[in-house]
């Protein structure tokens, strides 16, 4: 029995007198985080083909590191079976939450974003209301997503090829 008393005096004595510093290891992570990064790019329950009068609701993600959030576009571009995309349209936003308006052509943007366990990071969750008015029938198109820094010295873009497909 004494044996069992001194090693758990021993094991209590181990965990309290030894402390982790983490601020450290936060620090290193810190520095090796992107400024700004977007890692995700979707569509909400919304299936294709989709009509000329369709409002898509297309969900984004991302990290923005000791940072603030500037603008953000994106771009429509065609998705030929052969050739090189061409530029259909695209759309610049002076912020993050920009309401849809005639300036935007009807599309809109909404951001939400959360402190992480990381130093002066925030993740980001962001919905866009994309009007496809300036897209043709039959044909397939690519998404391009464009998030800034405030400084404008950071971007990051996220795409997905043949994205949708219109009626």
């Amino acid at each position: 029995m004494k044996k069992i008393s001194y090693l758990s005096a021993a094991l209590l004595f181990t965990l309290f007198s030894c402390t982790k510093n983490n601020d450290m290891i936060k620090a290193e992570l810190e520095k090796a985080l992107p400024t700004i990064e977007i890692t995700s790019v979707g569509l909400i329950k919304q299936t294709g083909p989709f009509a000329v009068g369709d409002v898509i609701q297309v969900t984004f993600g991302g990290a923005l590191t000791k940072a603030d959030p500037g603008t953000l576009d994106f771009a429509w571009y065609d998705a030929p079976a052969t050739g090189k995309p061409s530029l259909v349209d695209s759309v610049h936003f002076a912020s993050w939450n920009v309401n849809a308006s005639a300036a935007t052509g009807n599309n809109g943007v909404s951001t939400v974003f959360t402190p992480s366990t990381y130093p002066n990071t925030n993740t980001f969750s962001g919905n866009l209301n994309l009007k496809l008015s300036k897209l043709a029938t039959g044909k397939t198109y690519s998404l391009f997503i464009y998030v800034r820094t405030k400084d404008d010295k950071n971007k990051a873009v996220v795409s997905q090829t043949k994205f949708i497909t219109m009626k």
